[in-house]
């Protein structure tokens, strides 16, 4: 395969992840209204634990954990910032 249709792959899968990204931002943003109205806290290091262990499991590749987890964190603390602001 030419590097110009790896790079097109890419380039799609980017586009997936920015739908992705904003439907994820739009949720939250429902939690955040949610948990504002309800005088609930914006972190629940419970649920967090939870997803994470969901998406380790889910992935089943060792290899890749330490890089989603990074990814998985980094998603979770733009959801809360963006909690914050809306």
């Amino acid at each position: 395969m030419k590097l110009n249709d790896l790079r097109k792959q890419i380039e799609d899968v980017d586009q997936k992840m920015l739908e992705l990204f904003l439907a994820r931002m739009d949720i939250s943003a429902q939690i955040g209204a949610y948990k504002k109205e309800h005088q609930l806290p914006i972190l629940d290091e419970k649920r967090e634990q939870e997803l994470l262990e969901k998406q380790k499991a889910l992935l089943g590749n060792d290899i890749l954990w330490p890089l989603y987890r990074k990814f998985l964190i980094e998603i979770m603390k733009l959801s809360k910032e963006y909690q914050k602001i809306c």
